[in-house]
């Protein structure tokens, strides 16, 4: 699988890095495009023209596709919570994942509390659905945590971020309200995963697990030699 060019989507112009470092360094060649110039753009889109940003999403991929790439991994929470996947898809012909299909093959088999860290919370919410259809137990403690985005853009120090932007005391708070695992609902957020690892260390990262989808999912490995 890793002979396969990956084509990796985000938000904005930084969680597009972020997302082509991290599947750069597993491996793969990774061509790359991004949907906005900054979170503020992206989330205006969000709530108030879907529709656009599901043309641009298409156009991207699709561009992409020209340039190679044979599977589509979208490294943007938020950005996936209002994508048409079934759509983008169908039109472009390639494999697509994006961290909610990891949330979907979520099976957690005891009653639990999981927290979430998300951008905003249409992204939450989202998250919240997908994982609650197949584990009704769960329960959920939710933060949209934007301003902390807007600080992981500027590329102020991880350790700086967590000390002064709330976040130390926000996972602390997690913890007094029984929280069992801490999921990271945005792409942006393992910048600062070693920080919070030292006050919570049972943590979700999904960009690892799409991975493991993208190579056990036959039907994306078959879609991609078809490609080839």
């Amino acid at each position: 699988m890793k002979d396969i060019k990956l084509a990796v989507i985000a938000g904005t112009p930084y969680d597009t890095y972020l997302g082509k470092s991290y599947y750069s360094s597993q491996g793969y060649e990774v061509l790359s495009d991004y949907t906005s110039e900054s979170p503020a753009e992206q989330n205006r889109l969000q709530y108030s023209n879907p529709e656009k940003l599901q043309q641009i999403t298409l156009n991207k991929i699709m561009k992409l596709k020209a340039a190679g790439a044979k599977a589509v991994i979208i490294y943007c929470n938020s950005l996936s919570a209002v994508l048409d996947k079934s759509d983008l898809i169908q039109k472009s012909k390639l494999p697509l994942l994006t961290p909610l299909d990891v949330y979907q093959a979520l099976s957690i088999s005891e009653p639990q509390k999981i927290a979430v860290l998300a951008a905003n919370s249409q992204s939450a919410v989202k998250i919240e659905k997908i994982i609650a259809a197949n584990n009704p137990q769960l329960e959920f403690i939710t933060a949209g945590i934007m301003p902390i985005i807007n600080a992981i853009e500027a590329e102020i120090e991880a350790e700086k971020i967590y000390q002064q932007y709330g976040l130390k005391e926000l996972i602390d708070s997690f913890q007094k309200m029984g929280a069992d695992q801490l999921l990271l609902g945005c792409t942006h957020l393992p910048y600062l995963k070693s920080e919070i690892k030292a006050d919570f260390n049972k943590i979700i990262d999904p960009a690892a697990e799409i991975l493991e989808l993208l190579l056990k999912d036959s039907l994306t490995i078959n879609l991609s030699k078809e490609e080839l």
